[in-house]
């Protein structure tokens, strides 16, 4: 199951080398302006469109319009590596099991082994009937009964995260909005005081703490990012505290 909005340029890659592993290849599109819709239906896919939910009601929607019961959860910017997909055909793939994938993530045409990118192990393949994906602000998270056994595939998911620095900053940006928005839903709170300073703690957590100058001039144009990320949270959710319409929300 693959959810997408405006991903021409890596879906048909993506469906590509899903083809290899599942018969059944389900898109979820939130209104993409571009060809996405169609090239996955070209494809073979299973196209469907939905208005954005947030990630994990979208999700479990495209889940339950699988003809299987077992998952293969990606996003539209995910490409199964031939490791990866001899992993998964040669698995005796148990429904009782969560597998986890490891990540490997792009950023500019490079992997970065730095920053806290990597390495990057995340549960993507699972029986829909004992898993569920939570929360639909920024960070979903597959919740599912710890008793459950959990399984590392060998090989590695391609993550083209972003493809230029123009894309990382309006990422960053939508991400601080509904960080902003969620936490203060949640009813944590921030002050000037932080909001000045959190940006230059993450910037240098994750150019040196995460080593991310090892990663070169793309480590500092991801710490550089995460710092801009901070600031636009914390002044979004200063306007939320105040009872004001934040700039980026008008």
């Amino acid at each position: 199951m693959i959810i997408a909005n405006n991903a021409s340029l890596r879906i048909g890659e993506v469906i590509g080398a899903a083809r290899r592993v599942s018969d059944d290849i389900v898109v979820l599109d939130s209104g993409s302006h571009d060809d996405t819709a169609g090239i996955a239906a070209d494809l073979g896919a299973r196209v469907f469109h939905q208005e954005w939910l947030g990630y994990s009601s979208t999700k479990n929607l495209g889940n339950s319009l699988a003809r299987h019961d077992m998952i293969l959860s990606l996003d539209s910017d995910e490409v199964l590596s031939d490791a990866l997909i001899d992993s998964i055909l040669k698995e005796e793939i148990r429904h009782d099991t969560i597998y986890m994938l490891d990540r490997a993530n792009y950023y500019c045409g490079r992997r970065i082994r730095f920053c806290h990118w990597s390495p990057d192990l995340i549960p993507r393949l699972f029986d829909r009937r004992k898993a569920l994906w939570k929360g639909d602000f920024v960070h979903e998270k597959l919740n599912f009964h710890p008793s459950m056994p959990v399984r590392k595939l060998k090989g590695r998911l391609i993550h083209y995260s972003y493809e230029s620095y123009a894309q990382r900053k309006a990422k960053i940006a939508n991400y601080a909005k509904l960080s902003a928005h969620e936490r203060f839903q949640r009813g944590k709170r921030t002050s000037w005081p932080w909001a000045l300073i959190s940006p230059f703690f993450k910037f240098w957590i994750t150019y040196l703490i995460h080593l991310g100058f090892l990663d070169g001039w793309r480590g500092f144009q991801i710490a550089w990012t995460d710092a801009a990320g901070a600031w636009k949270r914390n002044r979004i959710q200063l306007d939320l505290q105040q009872g004001l319409t934040p700039e980026c929300c008008k």
